[in-house]
């Protein structure tokens, strides 16, 4: 009778509706048990029987339980799984197949099946892609289930931190592949050979997709007569083909240490329309005269042609030749005449650039040179040399050539933009610019293109501010319509130098070739941007979390080694720093930069550390570290001040 009593029921229902209720994310804990975080101050603990609902990062709401002055935490509806699709490691139990998620605890497996388009016979520790299909807080749902959609790697194979890393962010692990590739019988009309011209390509010694060649003279006026080929894949892949609509997909190609995955089919991006030494290739060369002080005049010109690339050379050779006078790997008559043409229009170009646009500083490269079983042996700095600036210059010369044509004549294209300050910021930049003196500058001023580029100007040397006010920038984004691009100091740029490896270069290719043609412009389609931008952002973090696990394989026997560092941030519980001969990042803890805890203050917000209320350290400093720690689990990089002061 009990049971069915209302009043019974009503009780129950006010007392849950007058129970604290709360939402947050779910932190699991090795043991078992786990917490909610609320917020950064704020967590309830999760009893191990209420964490078989949840799992570690899902976003739950439900309620606090008081006992015996103690609070706990009982979930009660799922706001969002931390697990959709994921990646996991295959395991068995009481015969049973389970899945094993990436970055769970170690305790935490899900019974699932496989999708029949799975080919492969699964065993265990294999890796692979699943699904979540049932969560025990979803209704008439009470556990996890989960459906496995594709294998991924054997977890005995040197190429399993590349293949699960591709998969973790969708990405395609391998090549496209087509079985027929010829040029299409339109791209053959009015194709002006060029292949007597003397074009050469400047790429590392390794490069098989060279999309580059570039060939230059001087008038008798003293003006530069610059022409630049670009590869021209839209020659082979028509608009909305099959291959089209899968680079339309792909974006990019994917460039990871020692493995690389090509938007277009190898034959194609390593073949048919690299520009390789001695081969005749469809190009788009851009013809343009710069001046000798650096303007290029309006005498622009775009045409379809075929090219024959005189010479490979590489970024080493091209830069010991100039820099030291060394021997030049090519015995073709006119390059050395035209190198050194080069290398005074590059210079001519980056003054260009301080007085009109805007420079980065010159940063260094870094490889990771592998064995044969894909084990870090080695890392390589490479300092950025007078080669790779004159292949750049010659490059932002091209791209702006071509803004101007979408800029003047097409009215659209796929522009890179960049809005310079995050409005969010702009209080803190303001009392920033104040710590440091500087005044003259308000809301309206900073967020303008005009009030950015004067800004950025004046601190151009003083590194210490430049670093405090980075973290204050919006990021790069794509449009259809000209708009400026703070960070180049340019009011529109537009790229179309690397087709073979983005599809929106590709695209301004269509453009640029349709207008000089006559034919229709069709306007690209904004949900291609977003596209384009999320898979720009999966390639980023693909990248960090290889050269993240590269570099802790790597320092993981190092443990005491000596190393300089520059900081590169400041939190609450210390510095992260930069290791400058081999480019790992490394956390240094307050506790290992100074030992007594009430003596050392971090000031995030300042970007600097105090001692003794005396400022000791601060963003971009130069700090000698020694490696202390090295977490295999989460590839993090523990490092110690190398003095005495941490004694």
């Amino acid at each position: 009778m009990l049971l069915n009593n209302p009043l019974l029921a009503q009780l129950k229902q006010e007392l849950h509706e007058q129970t604290p209720r709360v939402e947050g994310i779910v932190r699991a804990h090795e043991k078992g048990f786990g917490f909610l975080d609320v917020d950064n101050k704020t967590s309830y603990f999760i009893p191990v029987a209420k964490m078989k609902m949840v799992c570690s990062g899902d976003k739950v709401s439900g309620t606090v339980i008081s006992h015996n002055d103690k609070e706990s935490f009982e979930p009660e509806a799922l706001i969002e799984s931390a697990l959709q699709k994921f990646i996991g490691k295959i395991g068995f139990q009481d015969r049973s197949l389970v899945i094993y998620p990436e970055n769970m605890p170690a305790y935490f497996s899900i019974r699932c099946k496989v999708n029949k388009q799975v080919n492969e016979r699964l065993k265990e520790g294999d890796w692979v892609v699943a699904t979540l299909t049932s969560h025990p807080l979803e209704d008439n749902k009470n556990s996890f289930y989960a459906e496995i959609s594709r294998f991924i790697v054997e977890d005995s194979s040197p190429y399993l931190l590349w293949l699960k890393t591709l998969a973790r962010y969708d990405l395609e692990p391998d090549a496209p592949e087509i079985e027929t590739l010829t040029i299409a019988d339109s791209e053959l009309d009015n194709r002006q050979d060029l292949t007597d011209i003397n074009f050469f390509t400047i790429d590392s010694e390794d490069t098989q997709d060279m999309d580059d060649a570039i060939t230059v003279s001087q008038d008798e006026q003293g003006h530069f007569q610059l022409m630049v080929a670009i590869a021209d894949p839209t020659a082979y892949v028509l608009s909305e083909s099959q291959l089209d609509n899968i680079a339309k997909n792909r974006n990019f190609t994917t460039y990871l240490p020692d493995f690389n995955i090509p938007m277009l089919p190898k034959v194609l991006a390593n073949e048919l329309c690299s520009l390789q030494a001695n081969q005749k290739r469809p190009a788009m060369v851009c013809k343009m005269t710069i001046d000798q002080t650096g303007n290029i005049l309006d005498n622009i010109a775009f045409i379809p042609a075929w090219i024959e690339s005189k010479a490979k050379l590489s970024y080493n050779n091209v830069s010991d030749f100039l820099e030291n006078g060394s021997e030049l790997f090519s015995d073709h008559p006119t390059l050395p005449e035209q190198l050194n043409l080069l290398s005074t229009l590059a210079n001519i170009r980056l003054n260009w650039r301080e007085s009109h646009a805007l420079v980065f500083k010159d940063n260094n490269d870094y490889r990771f040179v592998l064995d044969e079983n894909r084990q870090v042996t080695s890392i390589i700095k490479d300092p950025r040399r007078i080669a790779n600036r004159i292949v750049e210059e010659i490059m932002v010369i091209a791209n702006q050539a071509l803004t101007m044509q979408l800029q003047h004549k097409i009215g659209f294209g796929i522009f890179n933009i960049h809005s310079g300050f995050d409005p969010k910021y702009i209080d803190q930049i303001l009392k920033t610019l104040n710590d440091h003196g500087i005044t003259d500058f308000d809301k309206d001023t900073l967020l303008s293109f005009d009030g950015y580029i004067k800004l950025r100007r004046q601190i151009d040397n003083d590194s210490f501010l430049t670093a405090r006010l980075r973290k204050f920038q919006s990021p790069a984004d794509f449009s259809i319509i000209a708009q400026p691009h703070f960070g180049l100091g340019f009011e529109a740029y537009a790229t179309w130098t690397s087709p073979i490896r983005k599809y929106g270069d590709m695209i301004n290719h269509r453009l640029i070739k349709a207008y000089i043609r006559s034919q229709s412009l069709t306007e690209p389609d904004q949900e291609q941007l977003k596209t384009m931008n999320e898979k720009r952002k999966m390639l980023r973090y693909a990248e960090r979390d290889i050269a993240e696990n590269l570099y802790a394989q790597y320092l993981s026997n190092k443990i005491g080694e000596n190393y300089q560092a520059e900081i590169v941030d400041i939190n609450r519980g210390g510095a992260r720093v930069r290791l400058i001969d081999i480019g790992a990042y490394a956390f240094v803890p307050l506790s290992m930069i100074h030992a007594v805890r009430d003596e050392i203050t971090s000031l995030p917000d300042e970007g600097m550390i105090k001692i003794k209320d005396d400022i000791c350290y601060k963003l971009t400093d130069t700090i000698p570290i020694l490696i202390h720690q090295v977490k295999r689990e989460n590839q993090t990089i523990i490092a110690k001040l190398a003095n005495n002061q941490t004694q």
